[in-house]
């Protein structure tokens, strides 16, 4: 469980309420839920995890899990769709759903930081995306389109600068993106972060920058 959000929901939840204020509470209190689901999804598996496993771990009653999602699947979602959500500012901060070189050299950057500065939280997030099961959900989910427009996105820059193997290099860039991700989130301490911030711009010049 997140100390800080515990602390700002029982500060809260022990004063005179606004309207603004009992919104905070709502939302530090689903934080917490979706940190617990995250963690259990990652580390038990998404079918191992009931809710009555999700509420121990958030602290919460069952029934009161029930007023803030109405299933596993709905917590799922309400999860990826927070990640991809993060991803797609990082490529397209100002929403025009075009890539640009600019953009794509920022997206390494915050990509990158992303790794080194929330890997556990992106561990877990990566524990839980190989798992057939929430593959499953995702792939019949209204989160689909999304997912597809970041491809399109990518795959248009990717044209534009490599002309000839645009699908080889869009294969090969998916590849070595889930592979370091892979790779430093497990085991963070064999990779300083100055060999992390090198590699990084390794791939610029590789993808983007063609040096």
């Amino acid at each position: 469980m997140n100390d800080r959000l515990t602390k700002i929901y029982l500060t809260l939840y022990k004063m005179p309420r606004t309207p603004e204020q009992y919104e905070e509470i709502r939302n530090a209190k689903k934080k917490i839920i979706l940190d617990a689901a995250l963690k259990l999804f990652a580390e038990k598996g998404f079918a191992s995890s009931s809710i009555s496993c999700i509420a121990e771990e958030a602290n919460i009653s069952k029934g009161l899990m029930y007023n803030y999602f109405k299933c596993k699947n709905e917590l799922l979602k309400t999860i990826v769709l927070s990640f991809m959500n993060e991803i797609g500012e990082m490529l397209d901060p100002n929403r025009d759903d075009i890539l640009n070189e600019q953009e794509a050299n920022q997206f390494f950057d915050k990509y990158f930081e992303m790794l080194m500065t929330r890997t556990e939280e992106t561990k877990l997030f990566t524990q839980l995306t190989v798992q057939p099961e929430v593959i499953q959900v995702i792939s019949d989910s209204e989160l689909m389109p999304d997912i597809s427009k970041q491809g399109k996105m990518m795959i248009s820059f990717f044209a534009g600068i490599h002309k000839e193997n645009t699908q080889m290099v869009l294969m090969n860039y998916a590849a070595i993106i889930k592979g370091i991700t892979v790779l430093y989130v497990f085991a963070p301490k064999k990779y300083p972060d100055e060999v992390m911030l090198q590699y990084r711009d390794y791939l610029k010049n590789m993808f983007i920058n063609k040096i």
